[in-house]
């Protein structure tokens, strides 16, 4: 695990500053406390920091073949790496060390660019091959591990963080209205834009090629709903069960401490029961917990700790963790207003007290259909289906062209939303569902320079593109799909992945192995959501495994009280921040609009918390880039400072 930065020069530019590269290296040493390198090629400069996982002594990078004439940095693990060894060795390849990075030049030897299909792990790649002039960039399938890139001229920077590009000189700063739009819809910013005009990510299972000036990014693996209709549930389930046993086991291959996050939900608590099978003492569970019992699963997690035996560990969050936002957003260097961040960011600095690797549950919902929203689609498929008269005759009454479905609390409100939805085609239905500020109402908050600039982008779109590239035949498989491509590797793994690195820990996630997701991929929509139970075949796969009350219980996720805070604790700060002299949310949205946000949801009339955050967060961000060059040497600013 590592941090990893890099220049290519065009021939124009001439030889790569080597100040340059370190001072981008300097900035991504919390990804990597323990070591450092660099290679200097003439046009060439690869860089990377090291939190030494596996082969403590002999995993220095960058690291090349035999001859000297291919190089990598690497960010990640390769978790079929002994595999790999054994057959690249039988090809008369020698090793040096016993690292996984040494791997990844020797296959590329043998297999060239599709190299990277025959890794099993975790990845952000960066190789050059010297004979052919050519330099790859490569992500992994699911964007677990992130990459980022600039490209001009025929320059190409590179860095597994913003803050690190931002080292380079003739990057701009300007930022993106489209990017800015896209983050007050979704909370986080889809790939591959950036709140920077300029730099852009990589997406999941993509490889960037750079040769002779040309920059060419092609996708080299993909999600394929394909359900097989010829396998039975209980061998579906035996096969899931196998496929995740076997993860854990590969995912557990460290050199240093390991433990777990538990939340006590379903898909933490199976790593945790697959890791009981496979370690070979007590598993340290880590898990936060809080006081507001809507929000506290550690009833659960400390139930499954007991039932597997764990060595258990946790800590209770209250709306003061808000003061950490500085420190938070010094993480992401740019808006990221998923509020569980701030929990996540308390269990990584949490369990980095004992262990180095931790093992997390991420991914389950995306492929097994967890998230209650799959749920509400399906009785959305069955009302659609309903007699056209009678759909009408009830739109009528409850939400007829002039409802905009804003979050007024009640049951008859939440009824007109979903005669609402239904009433839309799938795509738009999701979007609605699935954004944090509708069109409408950005349309009432963007001032009109901001709207006139963003007229053509519009983040449905993003949704809609994704659901129609879907090749499931299930709308909420598209919807799985969908959800695999933006939600999760833009915000879950993107939390997990700075959150956890600002604490120098490695956080893995085996329901994300390729393998296991292409069996989910093969699984009938049918067996994921089976009555009123979703991810009903995963339940079957691990029964017996966990306590069955975490099978039955009402999934929370991993959310902070957010309506009752800014409701409360916050609403002061928030309305001096946001509506003070200082504020930088002046330059693009109508204080008028936000202060009617403010005064809906203090009064209870609206829920309006998630949208609040967002603007806090944007103004905290925006202040932070002010007064420092990079996000991340503002994080020692605190909230007074920014707001005094």
């Amino acid at each position: 695990m590592c941090g990893i930065a890099g220049v290519l020069h065009s021939e124009s530019k001439g030889a790569v500053d080597p100040a340059v590269l370190r001072a981008m290296n300097a900035s991504l040493r919390h990804r990597g406390p323990d070591d450092e390198g660099y290679r200097v090629e003439g046009r060439v400069g690869l860089a990377m920091r090291r939190l030494s996982i596996i082969d403590l002594e002999g995993g220095h990078q960058p690291i090349s073949n035999e001859t000297g004439t291919v190089w990598t940095v690497f960010n990640g693990e390769i978790y079929n790496f002994a595999e790999l060894r054994e057959f690249l060795t039988g090809r008369g390849h020698y090793f040096q060390s016993r690292t996984d990075t040494e791997v990844i030049v020797h296959l590329y030897e043998e297999f060239g660019e599709d190299f990277v299909r025959k890794l099993r792990g975790m990845f952000a790649i960066a190789l050059w091959d010297s004979e052919r002039r050519k330099f790859l960039l490569i992500r992994d399938r699911l964007g677990i591990k992130p990459l980022h890139y600039w490209f001009r001229d025929g320059t190409l920077v590179f860095a597994s963080e913003i803050k690190a590009l931002l080292e380079y000189p003739e990057i701009s700063r300007e930022i993106s209205l489209a990017a800015l739009s896209d983050y007050l819809s979704f909370l986080y910013i889809p790939s591959p834009g950036t709140i920077y005009r300029d730099i852009q990510k990589l997406p999941p299972g993509e490889m960037l090629c750079l040769e002779n000036g040309a920059l060419e990014r092609r996708s080299y693996w993909d999600m394929n709903f394909e359900p097989d209709y010829s396998v039975s549930e209980a061998e579906w389930a035996e096969r899931v069960r196998n496929e995740l046993s076997e993860s854990v086991r590969l995912h557990l291959v460290s050199d240093v401490p390991l433990g777990a996050f538990l939340s006590g939900g379903i898909d933490s608590s199976a790593i945790v029961a697959m890791m009981k099978r496979h370690a070979s003492g007590p598993v340290k569970t880590y898990s936060i917990g809080f006081q507001d019992h809507r929000y506290n699963e550690l009833p659960y997690a400390r139930e499954v700790a007991r039932h597997c035996g764990a060595e258990h560990h946790e800590e209770i969050v209250e709306a003061d963790a808000f003061g950490l936002l500085p420190k938070v957003l010094a993480g992401f260097d740019e808006p990221f207003a998923d509020s569980s961040a701030l929990p996540t960011y308390l269990v990584s600095r949490f369990a980095r007290k004992d262990v180095t690797v931790a093992l997390s549950g991420d991914g389950g919902d995306e492929l097994f259909g967890g998230y209650l929203w799959t749920r509400k689609e399906v009785w959305l498929e069955k009302y659609r289906r309903f007699p056209g008269l009678f759909k009408s005759v009830l739109r009528k009454i409850t939400a007829d062209g002039s409802f905009q479905p804003l979050m007024e609390r009640g049951v008859w409100n939440a009824f007109r939303r979903f005669v609402y939805d239904a009433h839309q085609d799938p795509p738009a239905s999701f979007a609605r569902r699935a954004m944090s500020f509708q069109p409408w109402m950005k349309e009432r908050l963007f001032l009109p320079w901001v709207k006139d600039a963003i007229r053509t982008s519009k983040s449905e779109n993003l949704i809609r593109a994704w659901f129609e590239k879907a090749g499931a035949k299930s709308v909420v498989d598209k919807f799985l799909f969908l959800d695999s491509k933006i939600y999760l590797p833009d915000d879950l793994l993107t939390k997990v992945d700075r959150m956890s690195m600002l604490h120098s820990l490695e956080v893995r996630v085996p329901i994300l192995d390729h393998r296991l997701v292409e069996l989910a991929c093969a699984i009938p929509f049918s067996m994921k959501i089976k009555g009123q139970t979703t991810k009903y075949i995963f339940k079957k796969a691990i029964r017996g495994l966990v306590p069955e009350s975490i099978l039955r219980q009402r999934k929370q996720g991993f959310a902070v009280p957010i309506q009752r805070w800014f409701r409360e604790d916050l609403h002061g700060f928030a309305k001096k921040i946001l509506l003070g002299e200082r504020s930088a949310s002046g330059r693009y949205f109508d204080l008028n609009y936000v202060r009617w946000l403010l005064e809906e949801h203090a009064a209870g009339r609206q829920r309006f918390g998630t949208q609040l955050y967002a603007l806090a967060v944007f103004e905290i961000w925006s202040r932070m880039t002010e007064e420092s060059r990079t996000a991340l040497s503002s994080s020692n600013l605190t909230l007074t400072d920014l707001a005094p």
